[in-house]
């Protein structure tokens, strides 16, 4: 392995990565949720230019939006994004089906949110725990993490290989802004170099939750391909040419990338070759935070593979949604006078790897 570089030849299992906590972004879903309640009240009728200027008081940032709460909302949105967090955390450490049936219990009143994610806890492997005590011990680094790589990668479950890429690149990110944000402060570089730089950062992160997205899709469709029974050479030839398109995107060629279309092919026939027994044995979906079941009875043989094919694809979607953020950086000549003695620092070492 050289300057962090994973290879990436086989097939991550049955686990959610760790997802990014954003609490900003859960209070505004949940305002959203709280704001699309029907009006019980019948409103008194308006002329159109009071109407317009209600229609520009509406909140327009969190502040604003939290402001305008009751007491009694607040306390139903301070409820929700607790929920919203403890779901991601519990279907992070036990994966989709044993996360639905702990959130049932929940959701039953039959236990409490902390005890669902002690439980979950409780289920991590021990290899697991040790990742997970690493990467939150105060003042991990990326560096940390790998002992920990070199020590486990020829012992460690697919599942815990994928934890451990998903620590490294949170750590290496938060690094390279922090690195990124004495670069924009410091007068002696020039606005270009500052310029690249933010670039090559901003290329990093985004790229990085594209692999996590790839990951969690290939940890799909490897059940599969371990399910008893085996699989059709028609399956793994699929398999194939999904990952040679997906990786396009992980390159540091930032011309190549990896065909949407033809990926989103490729794992329909997945689909289609799937066993069917698998797909019966599976309990549901997550559609972003949500854990969506998949009814016991009434579905076909040929939905099931649909529904397949759609978790795929809403994966690769994700993933493509992080690429559109890429960007090729492109120099801007600049007079002489202006180059700062600085501007020939070496920024190889904070390019995207």
């Amino acid at each position: 392995m050289a300057n962090g570089q994973i290879e990436q030849k086989s097939i991550v299992s049955n686990q959610q990565p760790a997802l990014e906590q954003n609490p900003e972004k859960d209070i505004l879903q949940g305002l959203q949720t709280q704001q699309t309640q029907p009006v019980q009240q019948q409103e008194p009728v308006q002329e159109p230019v009071q109407q317009m200027a209600q229609q520009t008081q509406q909140p327009t940032n969190l502040y604003q939006a939290l402001g305008a709460m009751n007491p009694m909302q607040l306390m139903e949105l301070k409820s929700r994004v607790q929920k919203r967090g403890a779901t991601r955390q519990v279907y992070r450490n036990v994966g989709g089906n044993r996360g639905a049936e702990i959130m049932s219990t929940v959701n039953k009143g039959e236990m409490s949110i902390a005890d669902a994610i002690s439980m979950s806890k409780s289920e991590l492997s021990p290899t697991m725990k040790t990742l997970d005590a690493v990467f939150f011990k105060e003042g991990a680094t990326s560096a940390s993490m790998l002992p920990l790589y070199e020590k486990m990668k020829n012992s460690w479950k697919k599942t815990e290989r994928n934890l451990w890429i998903s620590h490294y690149n949170t750590l290496k990110n938060r690094e390279t802004q922090e690195e990124n944000a004495k670069i924009q402060s410091n007068r002696n570089i020039s606005a270009q170099d500052k310029a690249r730089f933010q670039n090559n950062a901003n290329n990093q992160e985004f790229k990085s939750r594209a692999q996590i997205e790839y990951l969690d899709l290939e940890t799909s469709i490897a059940n599969v391909g371990n399910f008893k029974g085996g699989v059709s050479k028609n399956f793994n030839t699929a398999l194939d040419n999904f990952r040679t398109e997906y990786l396009k995107d992980l390159n540091q060629n930032l011309s190549e990338q990896g065909d949407q279309l033809k990926m989103n092919q490729y794992v329909n026939q997945i689909a289609k070759e799937a066993p069917i027994d698998y797909l019966k044995n599976e309990k549901g979906y997550m559609i972003g935070d949500e854990w969506m079941p998949i009814p016991e009875k009434g579905i076909s043989d040929e939905e099931r593979r649909q529904l397949f094919a759609n978790d795929l694809i809403r994966k690769i979607k994700s993933a493509k949604t992080q690429m559109t953020n890429v960007r090729e950086f492109y120099e801007t000549p600049e007079p002489e006078q202006n180059s700062a003695p600085s501007s020939k620092v070496d920024f190889s070492q904070y390019m995207v790897e």
